[in-house]
């Protein structure tokens, strides 16, 4: 009888353990992503898609961006976080639209490997330069961080302004 209750004890625990056990990275906002620079491009296409109103908006990698116009990477990104870092291995898709006064850019950034995704997004908003449009100033400076990646919008939401500000952030959790 002892041997019984003993076993079925034994048996017990072992379900027990089994079901605390887990993925333990489930869920973490700091999982590194490995998606290329079209890749990214294509997810904030998805992202960005119906938000923006009427706008001529496109999607492109950052380093396209810089590439067309002459210029390094860096440079374009202090223009919209002066004196934030932008580490080797870092990409990052942008779309960015203005329109009459009302005018959103938004970013999809997948930070280089070894660098905290979190980390990295509290340093963007403590640079961000919502000024960064001569025409306006974004009323609407937000950023999420999921699955490794950083989504940071800013954006204006006021005098009637066509742009789901928050759909981008909804989007990107979704």
């Amino acid at each position: 009888m002892k041997k019984v209750i003993a076993l079925i004890l034994a048996l017990m625990m072992v379900l027990a353990l089994a079901a605390c056990g887990g993925d333990n990275n489930k869920g973490d906002k700091d999982a590194a992503s490995n998606l290329t620079e079209e890749q990214l491009v294509e997810k904030l296409t998805a992202i960005c898609d119906g938000k923006t109103g009427e706008m001529m908006v496109e999607n492109i990698a950052l380093s396209t961006l810089a590439e067309n116009a002459g210029g390094k990477p860096a440079d374009f990104f202090g223009t919209w976080f002066p004196g934030a870092s932008l580490p080797d291995g870092t990409l990052v898709a942008v779309n960015q639209a203005m329109m009459m006064g009302q005018a959103h850019i938004v970013f999809l950034i997948q930070p280089a490997s070894g660098t905290k995704a979190e980390d990295y997004a509290k340093e963007l908003e403590s640079k961000a330069n919502p000024s960064w449009n001569v025409c306006t100033t974004a009323d609407f400076v937000k950023y999420e961080v999921k699955d490794g990646l950083i989504l940071f919008v800013m954006t204006t939401t006021k005098d009637g302004s066509p742009i789901d500000a928050q759909g981008f952030i909804d989007a990107f959790k979704a």
